[in-house]
C-alpha cells in the first residue's frame, strides 16, 4: 500500500483522566493508534489544571476520581475552555448520564467498553461538535 489510511484523530490532542493506570495506558495506546496526541492525568485537580492551561480537543474523564470527582472537574473545565468532555463511568443509569450532561459533558460512555466502541462514539461526538450551529467543540 502506498497511501496511508487517514487516522480519525490525526492532529487531535486528547487528555485521558482516569485513576486506573491500566485503563489510561490502554486508552493512550488505542487513541494514539488512531492518530491522537494523548496525555494522561490521574485525578480531578490535575485534569482541571491541565485542561484549563493547555489546548485539548477532547477530555475523556472518569466520573469517580480522587480529589474532585469527574463531574465537578468537568464543570470547572467547561467554565473556562470550550472543549469536548466525554465522561467515562461504571454507572449506567439515566440519572448518571443526565448529571454528566448537566456538568457540561458532550458524551457519556459506560464502562466497560470495547476500544472500537470508544473510537466510534468519540468520532460521532466530535462530528456533532463540529457541525455549524453547535456550541461546543
Amino acid at each position: 500500500m502506498t497511501a496511508e489510511t487517514p487516522r480519525p484523530f490525526s492532529g487531535r490532542r486528547i487528555l485521558v483522566v482516569d485513576d486506573t493506570e491500566e485503563l489510561s495506558d490502554i486508552l493512550r495506546f488505542v487513541l494514539a493508534r488512531e492518530g491522537a496526541e494523548v496525555d494522561v492525568a490521574a485525578d480531578g485537580h490535575t485534569a482541571v489544571q491541565r485542561a484549563t492551561e493547555e489546548p485539548f480537543d477532547v477530555v475523556l474523564m472518569d466520573v469517580g476520581l480522587p480529589g474532585i470527582d469527574g463531574l465537578e472537574a468537568c464543570r470547572r473545565i467547561t467554565a473556562v475552555r470550550d472543549v469536548t468532555v466525554v465522561m467515562l463511568s461504571a454507572r449506567h443509569a439515566a440519572a448518571d448520564r443526565e448529571a454528566g450532561a448537566a456538568a457540561g459533558a458532550a458524551g457519556y460512555l459506560p464502562k466497560p467498553f470495547a476500544p472500537r466502541t470508544l473510537v466510534a462514539e468519540l468520532r460521532e461526538i466530535l462530528a456533532a461538535a463540529e457541525r455549524p450551529g453547535h456550541g461546543g467543540g
